[in-house]
């Protein structure tokens, strides 16, 4: 079973992150990883923390861990803040010294492309 990540239900399939379950938990150990190299408000701790819950559901029921962005709990007062905010995790966790710290080897030439693609959706939430 795949996962995917999309802008919200009108979202075309070619924008779509769609992943492996193995990939899922790569991709969202590093985006918490990343995270952790910045201070957040309590708004941008949620937002870490609906990923930290997409994780734990792929543990618990492989396949049913994607989710739309439109979903994630976005604060419309802080709402560039916060994408502003994930983009900067999103960036960080493209780098090497995030890699070393998955408790695994990790493709990048498989999971950058998708961070990539989340900055992007992530950059459309903002419009």
């Amino acid at each position: 079973m795949s996962n995917s990540i999309r802008l919200n239900e009108q979202a075309a399939h070619s924008e779509w992150i769609v992943m492996s379950n193995q990939g899922t938990d790569c991709f969202l150990d590093l985006l918490i990883l990343a995270a952790d190299a910045f201070e957040k408000t309590g708004s941008q701790r949620e937002l870490i923390s609906f990923l930290k819950d997409r994780k734990d559901v792929n543990d618990a029921a492989p396949g049913t861990a994607g989710f739309d962005l439109d979903e994630m709990p976005w604060q419309e007062t802080t709402l560039d803040e916060d994408i502003d905010f994930l983009l900067r995790v999103t960036a960080e966790a493209q780098r090497e010294r995030v890699f070393e710290k998955l408790p695994y080897e990790a493709d990048g030439k498989i999971v950058i492309p998708w961070l990539k693609q989340f900055a992007v959706l992530a950059e459309q939430r903002k419009q």
